[in-house]
């Protein structure tokens, strides 16, 4: 048998953390040892016995030296796990002082709110005097206003932002979110200041541009189905700026609308119609647009003309109406009046449409409608009968100066003749006290648009139905015996008659 006799027993308990083989490497290394010394006293003294007694007086008790060395081994692995044992119990202890710490407060502070209670009930049972409790309430309101200031002053940053935010609500009862409208802002200001920023409202309603420099900024609102509208805003410098806005809660609804022609009596009106645009030109195409009046804020509505809604109407002496087809630009199409239905109403957006231009048209000359599309300017006289100018149909405005007209922009309505033969002449007399002889006109100024004036009515389309007017029997005239349709004296000032400005049919 081997010596020095050693095995696995003889080391103290095993444990989980040690490695698998510590014990045999610790037999297999000592065992090697013992056996070195042993052969070495061997070749002193050949008595084994004396020969392992002088090994172990030089070594030691092995099986004491095997435990050492496993200690060794196993030192700092016992070490760190009776710290954390140690550290363990150390942090229950602590938490179980913290619980009764809490316990101990928490019994305290009912004890104290039970008293504050007791006292308050007994202040609230005692007869205050008027002036105390007014008192009492403007510390309050005091206080309120100074919490808001403060509230206000830290929204905004020292550096001069701003948070700039809308609120928006549909217009109606239930005051519901108006949500997915599409907000621009942009700031006014040189190329350096200026810029512009897009948001979109949650589903709360808020449309919130975040913190932005103070200014003047200019907001265009739109709505998911294309209506819109603009507001200027001047926000301060350290003030935030938040602001409710109605917004609609659908699209305008569309309502069926009649138009009523008042012809003139002697006036032989089977043979004409009245053409209505209701569309004009911006830009490269022509569309139609409609606003109304939302928390003083004017919606415009605006809507491409197509093939089925082209916002060009004819109307005939029965003032049944024939709605006009148009080509994809927008321009006029040769009709034949009896490939086309008629009807009594048409359907358009509710709210306030610009007064459209009026031709008067005879029914045979429908085939030529696509003359009006080549650019050309008409003469017409101005709503005081004492100027003339150039009105040009595709642009909706009058050319030039202007001069008795107004600003080029802020057009009138106008009712055209536009198809006529060559121009009567005045006779001698009416040529009295003229030194550029006589003039023709194309047409003549109605009324401003949008306006309800003496030549021209009309109102807001709203409800379920509505009606338009056009009262021409006062601008026209026919002679019969020579076959002309002329506007009506009455239409012109003295200064007109005496200027000979007319306009005639023939």
């Amino acid at each position: 048998m081997a010596w020095p006799e050693l095995s696995i027993e003889d080391f103290p308990p095993e444990r989980d953390d040690e490695p698998s083989s510590l014990r045999q490497d610790i037999i297999d290394e000592l065992s090697d040892h013992f056996a070195c010394a042993l052969n070495r006293e061997l070749l002193k003294n050949p008595d084994e016995q004396t020969s392992k007694q002088r090994v172990i007086q030089n070594f030691g008790d092995p099986i004491n030296i095997a435990r050492q060395l496993w200690l060794d081994a196993m030192k700092e692995k016992i070490m760190s796990q009776r710290i954390m044992t140690g550290i363990s119990v150390v942090m229950a202890v602590c938490c179980i002082a913290v619980v009764g710490f809490a316990w101990i407060l928490v019994q305290e502070s009912r004890v104290v709110n039970q008293k504050m209670l007791e006292q308050l009930a007994t202040i609230a049972d005692r007869p205050q005097p008027v002036a105390a409790v007014g008192r009492e309430q403007q510390i309050l309101d005091q206080l309120k206003e100074l919490r808001e200031e403060q509230q206000a002053a830290t929204g905004a940053s020292s550096e001069g932002m701003n948070q700039i935010s809308f609120q928006l609500v549909q217009d109606n009862k239930d005051k519901k979110p108006a949500v997915g409208f599409k907000g621009t802002l942009r700031k006014e200001g040189n190329d350096l200041d200026s810029f512009t920023l897009e948001a979109k409202s949650n589903a709360e309603g808020l449309l919130d541009f975040g913190k932005l420099p103070w200014g003047k900024y200019q907001l265009n609102l739109s709505a998911p189905w294309g209506e819109y509208f603009f507001k200027s805003i001047s926000v301060l410098p350290a003030r935030s700026y938040s602001e409710e806005i109605n917004c609609p809660a659908a699209p305008p609804a569309q309502v069926p609308v009649q138009f009523q022609v008042k012809w003139p009596g002697e006036f032989n009106a089977e043979d004409w119609v009245l053409l209505c645009d209701m569309s004009y030109r911006a830009g490269i195409q022509q569309q139609i647009d409609s606003s109304r009046v939302i928390q003083d804020h004017n919606w415009t509505y605006q809507q491409i003309p197509d093939e089925n809604s082209s916002g060009v109407y004819l109307i005939d002496h029965q003032n049944m109406i024939t709605s006009c087809p148009v080509k994809k630009d927008g321009e006029f199409k040769d009709l034949n009046l009896q490939q086309l239905m008629e009807t009594s109403s048409v359907k358009m957006s509710q709210g306030t449409h610009v007064l459209p231009d009026l031709i008067l048209v005879q029914k045979k000359d429908l085939q030529r409608l696509t003359e009006l599309n080549v650019r050309q300017d008409y003469t017409v006289l101005n709503d005081a009968r004492n100027q003339i100018g150039k009105y040009n149909l595709e642009l909706n405005m009058i050319l030039g100066s202007g001069n008795g007209f107004g600003a080029p922009f802020s057009a009138k309505s106008f009712l055209l003749i536009p198809f006529r033969n060559a121009p009567i002449h005045l006779a001698q007399d009416d040529l009295v006290n003229v030194k550029e002889g006589p003039r023709y006109a194309d047409g003549i100024e109605l009324s401003k648009r949008g306006s309800s004036l003496r030549h021209l009515k009309t109102r807001r389309i709203c409800g379920k139905s509505s009606c338009l007017t056009w009262k021409i029997s006062k601008c026209l005239k026919e002679s019969r015996a020579q076959g002309r349709v002329s506007f009506r004296d009455s239409c012109f000032s003295g200064n007109d008659h005496q200027l000979g400005v007319r306009s005639e049919l023939a």
